[in-house]
């Protein structure tokens, strides 16, 4: 059964081991949309971590303390972030990503299957050590 959330912002369900994580068209984060979004993020791995593939198409601005948030508490229970930006914005807001989490492997695609199928790699090596 596909487990699925909605919230103002972002839509994120898992399936087949991965947490799709697609920001909302125009969405404007500030810190109490991150916490949020990081909280309904959680409830829905149910203390599972997850690879995650992100979609930064829709994300139009970040302010600074949900950067913050985001790439500090808002990393719990990543295995590893792959991002899918296409836009001059989006690889922006990726390569910033890139440079203020530390703590999680992160990439970056400009195709959302391409994306997929380096997860779905990852998962393939991971079970089979």
């Amino acid at each position: 059964m596909k487990r699925f959330v909605e919230t103002e912002i972002a839509t994120m369900w898992i399936e087949k081991d991965i947490l799709f994580f697609i920001w909302k068209e125009q969405a404007y984060i500030d810190l109490s949309g991150a916490k949020k979004v990081v909280a309904q993020r959680i409830r829905l791995q149910q203390g599972k971590p997850y690879h995650i593939l992100c979609s930064l198409k829709g994300l139009k601005n970040v302010d600074k303390d949900a950067w913050r948030y985001l790439a500090n508490e808002g990393t719990g229970l990543i295995k590893c972030l792959v991002l899918v930006a296409t836009t001059p914005l989006e690889q922006a807001f990726s390569k910033f990503i890139i440079t203020k989490i530390s703590t999680v492997s992160t990439q970056v695609f400009e195709d959302i299957k391409e994306a997929e199928r380096f997860i779905v790699h990852n998962l393939l090596s991971a079970k089979s050590k």
